[in-house]
């Protein structure tokens, strides 16, 4: 959709569209969780959403792509997490070997 003008009747016709496309996007996303065949998810939007195919498959695409990166995205974290556990392991051990030095010094010298 293209806006021309900055008409009202337009911005709220771009407006219902994304609207209608995230809620098939959404419902897309939740019948691929459900274990439901892209294809016949594609076949249904249209008739649920008033969508063309292109706005279906599109919906689908981004629901698969959502998924899929969802996916992949806990090992990745899981990594960064467990680095940030061992440096902050090693400060620690840094901080209580210092603390430790300093307590033998001070017993030392008194």
């Amino acid at each position: 959709m293209r806006i021309g003008s900055h008409d009202a009747s337009q911005l709220r016709s771009l407006d219902e569209l994304m609207r209608i496309f995230g809620s098939a996007k959404r419902y897309a996303f939740n019948r691929l969780l459900e274990g439901r065949n892209a294809k016949d998810i594609i076949q249904h939007l249209p008739h649920q959403f008033r969508l063309n195919k292109r706005f279906a498959e599109d919906a689908v695409l981004l629901a698969q792509s959502l998924i899929s990166s969802q996916r992949e995205l806990p090992p990745i974290r899981l990594e960064d997490v467990q680095a940030k556990i061992e440096k902050t392991e090693k400060k620690f051990m840094s901080i209580n070997m210092d603390e430790k030095h300093r307590k033998k010094s001070i017993f030392q010298h008194v």
